[in-house]
């Protein structure tokens, strides 16, 4: 008999927008908040002896949903979600069984079908919802300090279909060293950054050891209300506007390098690196976020009531005339598919 705590998520990348597509990789999740709202409207004409709102002038106009997902970082699985995230992705075997997967912005990703499974209070029977069209919105990271890092993918969703059978759970392998922790992880800042190729992750950055937390956001600007004539009120797949990315990390106030950076509005590369204990052929399992080109947005430090200074440092991200992308995404994995 399932339980409440037997619900899933099982995702799968569709071919066409909004056509369902059976999940082929679920994930352990922390929460989410997938639902579906048809817009409706309600006739408002007269008529003798009607006193009340009349039943049959409520009718559906547009249908649409939204949800958001927030998982672990994790070292398996997550090509899938972060390609539909970010847009483009590639795959190049490094040696070995070590995979390198390289995610950056593109102008046309990938729309996903995310199977949700809810079991019944009393009777423990499973019910799937199967989310159709879910296209990624924005998504954030947060690497709090002394935490587990997270994701958090906020999803546009065109449909949902009620009759497709729940669909066979395929989790990734995951043991000791799986998850990503704050214990592993490594800040680089200003000096002159090697951005990743295809086999190597980007280098030549910085280190820097007063760094003690990182959030990253990533909003999409997603065209979604794309509802035409003859769409059964349905959306058309939207489209990806000017991709807006801005984070932040606080950092203890050991120097003045940060708040001249933040006065002079310079730029400066921003790497962050999480590795684990998951050995892989050649190295280990790695997440690495690789931003070229930060600028501060603030940096003056104020005092903490006799307590530890920190200052938290807000940034914007940008795509400079040398830089081809704003932002790299990177994992190193054992995983031979995205």
């Amino acid at each position: 008999m399932a339980t409440p705590q037997d619900c899933s998520i099982n995702v799968a990348t569709e071919s066409t927008y909004g056509t369902y597509v059976a999940g082929t990789r679920a994930f352990e999740f922390d929460d989410e908040s997938f639902t579906f709202e048809p817009s409706r409207a309600e006739g408002e004409g007269l008529k003798v002896s009607a006193r009340t709102k009349l039943s049959y002038r409520s009718v559906d106009t547009v249908k649409a949903g939204s949800g958001s997902l927030t998982i672990p970082a994790m070292t398996k699985g997550m090509g899938i979600l972060l390609s539909a995230a970010c847009g483009t992705n590639s795959m190049t075997l490094v040696s070995g069984s070590t995979y390198q997967h390289n995610f950056t912005l593109g102008d046309s990703p990938a729309s996903l079908s995310i199977q949700k499974s809810i079991p019944r209070t009393t009777s423990g029977t499973v019910d799937p919802y199967s989310f159709l069209g879910c296209m990624v919105s924005s998504w954030s990271f947060d690497g709090a300090n002394s935490e587990i890092p997270k994701f958090s993918f906020d999803f546009d969703v065109r449909n949902l279909d009620t009759a497709q059978a729940f669909a066979s759970l395929t989790y990734p392998s995951l043991g000791v060293g799986s998850i990503y922790s704050f214990k592993d992880s490594a800040a680089l800042y200003g000096g002159t950054l090697t951005v990743p190729t295809t086999t190597a992750l980007g280098t030549g950055a910085t280190a820097v050891t007063d760094v003690r937390d990182f959030k990253l956001e990533v909003n999409n600007n997603l065209t979604d209300d794309r509802f035409n004539i003859g769409g059964a009120g349905l959306k058309s797949k939207p489209t990806v506007g000017m991709r807006e990315i801005s984070g932040s990390f606080t950092a203890e106030y050991e120097a003045t390098t940060y708040r001249d950076d933040y006065l002079a509005n310079t730029s400066r590369p921003l790497v962050v690196t999480y590795t684990s204990a998951e050995a892989l052929s050649s190295g280990t399992s790695t997440l690495q976020f690789v931003l070229p080109d930060v600028k501060l947005r603030s940096a003056i430090p104020v005092a903490n009531k006799g307590d530890l200074v920190t200052v938290e440092h807000n940034f914007t991200a940008y795509q400079t005339t040398t830089s081809a992308q704003a932002l790299y995404v990177v994992l190193r994995t054992a995983d031979t598919a995205i």
